[in-house]
């Protein structure tokens, strides 16, 4: 059951954070409902409120997802974005809502990602995620965090 409230919590969260004011994110597998918003495509305006909420640059988030910071000022708040930005906006949400309980709030989570780490080979969390790889392996280790399995 707990499981089924953090997935909730974490769509809420991806709601808030991209911004997604018409997608219904209270039923169905959180995959597929993924999918959907994929499918619908996000805007310029989940980028934006991205990044306020994770306290990340312009230039950090546009490195993460793959777009140049110059293209992404250019983009119209109603202009969608390419699918692959998109998936790496949701993904990069999920890892900060996990990120942020495990740590219980943001700020020592944002520190964290950018400290020099042992368990992922002295890289820098932050480093890691700009590939689905990266995310995986920090979401790994928060996870071992939040078991108590320090490496």
């Amino acid at each position: 059951m707990g499981e089924t409230i953090d997935l909730k919590e974490e769509r809420e969260t991806v709601a808030k954070w991209l911004d997604l004011k018409s997608v219904s994110l209270t039923k169905g597998n959180s995959d597929f409902v993924y999918l959907k918003i994929l499918k619908e495509g996000l805007y310029r305006n989940s980028v934006t409120s991205f990044i306020k909420h994770s306290s990340l640059t312009t230039k950090q988030v546009s490195k993460l997802i793959h777009v140049s910071e110059r293209t992404l000022k250019r983009y119209a708040p109603d202009k969608t974005i390419a699918i692959n930005s998109s998936e790496r906006l949701i993904e990069l949400t999920r890892l900060f809502h996990k990120g942020i309980n495990v740590f219980n709030e943001k700020e020592k989570f944002i520190v964290w990602l950018d400290r020099p780490n042992k368990a992922l080979a002295n890289s820098k969390p932050l480093d890691l995620i700009e590939t689905s790889i990266g995310v995986d392996l920090v979401m790994d280790e928060l996870r071992r965090i939040e078991h108590g399995v320090y490496s």
